[in-house]
């Protein structure tokens, strides 16, 4: 059985990854929306659309995948507190 010490540095560490991941997922959205912006303005100039669909729909999840992972993070804290 695990202590709670160690289930707290268990929590916190997955709080560290979680937080350095969403750094990550808000870096990749920045790409995206760059990317998105880029091709979105150059297909003005081309008989078909150069933006995958694909891309539209990735930035369209985004928020949800940041929001899910602040609401886990809160959970974390809170659980963490709790102890």
């Amino acid at each position: 059985m695990a202590s709670i010490a160690e289930v707290r540095a268990a929590l916190e560490q997955a709080s560290e990854i979680l937080r350095e991941s969403y750094r990550s997922v808000r870096s990749a959205q920045a790409g995206l929306d760059e990317a998105v912006a880029i091709l979105a303005e150059s297909s003005e100039n081309h008989h078909e659309s150069l933006l995958p669909p694909e891309f539209v729909r990735a930035k369209e999840r985004f928020p949800d995948q940041l929001e899910l992972m602040v609401g886990t993070l809160e959970r974390i804290q809170r659980l963490t507190v709790e102890l």
